[in-house]
């Protein structure tokens, strides 16, 4: 016989736990968004290897969508208020296809997981 005991968490002990799982999620962001750029920098004309890297940097950010819903990020870092910047990741995404993007967004998108990261982890 079995006995199931929920755990209780007060509520600083999800908000941490929120924070924690957000800023793991934004960090494997980073590291998607760091490989795109680096591989137009050293080989772009691997079109298959890039195409790999942007559905890699995508499945990322669906991530972060799901992971930081809920984490205490400042109003302007928030997943929300973040739709433009993943809406230019699929515009660059789309116009990879046909050529090396300008990347603008890529950088862009990695200056928020900058700010997203300082704010979950000052608290």
């Amino acid at each position: 016989m079995a006995f199931f005991v929920p755990i209780r968490m007060d509520r600083q002990a999800q908000e941490r736990e929120r924070s924690r799982t957000c800023v793991d999620a934004v960090i494997d962001l980073r590291a998607a968004l760091r490989t795109i750029e680096n591989g137009y920098a050293t080989d772009p004309d691997k079109k298959s290897e890039r195409t790999v890297d942007w559905v890699a940097g995508k499945a990322e950010i669906e991530r972060v969508q799901a992971s930081c819903l809920d984490a205490p990020l400042a109003s302007a870092n928030g997943v929300e208020q973040s739709k433009t910047l993943w809406q230019q990741y699929d515009t660059e995404q789309n116009a990879a296809q046909h050529g090396p993007p300008s990347l603008e967004g890529v950088r862009a998108l990695d200056a928020w997981t900058l700010d997203a990261i300082a704010d979950l982890t000052q608290r």
